[in-house]
């Protein structure tokens, strides 16, 4: 059974939008593994290294562009098919005379498309220009030896420069040991022999001046055990003493008056 010829058009016009996306995909490809030829030049790498980024590049670009190429997107470089594409094959099925019409139709502006739609001829041409710039630059580095620097004396410098750090050996023949046979266990407070090395170490004293070391004992006080003299008790002054003897009369019947009341 024979496809219908709106089916047989829009695969036609998908299998080119893929190949110019594989086609652009390639030329941005082969752009990128000039530069890296390039820059592995000036650093005195082998060039082959620069097929490294060209396949890594090359693998996620094509991907994506294969992947990102659809009726919609052939519908955006074509607005004179815009929406049409997409509706023509959602109706491939449809058995009408709408349709049928609507798929001629379709067919008739379809044959005004021309592969040359699908390229970006600016960025094209930018791309040729770029690589031919490139190719000069490799074939002049090359032929005079230029280099910006070489990656194996930047390795071996940095290297040299970061060298670990020699493990530390005791000798016990220059090891001191001294032995203290006093009370005092914590020997010369003022200085600690170390090795070969005099160290001086002084401790700050504490914010109180109290010697908790210094324990001193009681003194021992003595009291007499003699009993007292005789006591004898006297009679306080009374405010008869302090009054002038004219006075006191008026005083007594001072007070007096002031009872009766």
């Amino acid at each position: 059974m024979s496809q219908k010829p709106i089916v047989l058009a829009l695969q036609e016009l998908k299998s080119a939008a893929y190949y110019m996306s594989l086609f652009s995909a390639v030329m941005d490809c082969l752009t990128v593994f000039l530069i890296s030829v390039l820059v592995f030049n000036l650093i005195s790498l082998p060039w082959y290294y620069a097929f490294i980024p060209f396949f890594l590049y090359g693998l996620i670009h094509t991907y994506r562009g294969v992947k990102n190429t659809n009726l919609r997107k052939v519908e955006s470089l074509i607005p004179l098919l815009n929406e049409q594409l997409r509706t023509a094959a959602d109706t491939v099925d449809k058995e009408n005379e709408i349709t049928a019409a609507f798929h001629q139709d379709v067919l008739k502006l379809m044959k005004q498309v021309r592969t040359s739609l699908f390229l970006n001829f600016g960025r094209l041409t930018r791309e040729l220009v770029l690589m031919g710039a490139i190719s000069f630059l490799i074939i002049g580095t090359a032929a005079y030896h230029v280099r910006l620097f070489n990656v194996d004396d930047l390795a071996a410098t940095i290297k040299s420069a970061y060298k670990p750090l020699p493990a530390y050996e005791v000798s016990e023949e220059e090891l001191v040991f001294e032995e203290n046979k006093t009370d005092d266990i914590y020997g010369n407070k003022s200085v600690a022999e170390l090795g070969r090395e005099e160290l001086n170490l002084q401790i700050n004293p504490v914010l109180s001046d109290i010697a908790i070391g210094k324990v001193k004992d009681p003194d021992k006080k003595e009291f007499k055990d003699v009993a007292p003299r005789e006591i004898t008790a006297t009679t306080d002054t009374t405010y008869a003493e302090t009054i002038p003897k004219g006075y006191q009369s008026i005083v007594k019947n001072y007070f007096k008056q002031i009872s009766k009341g």
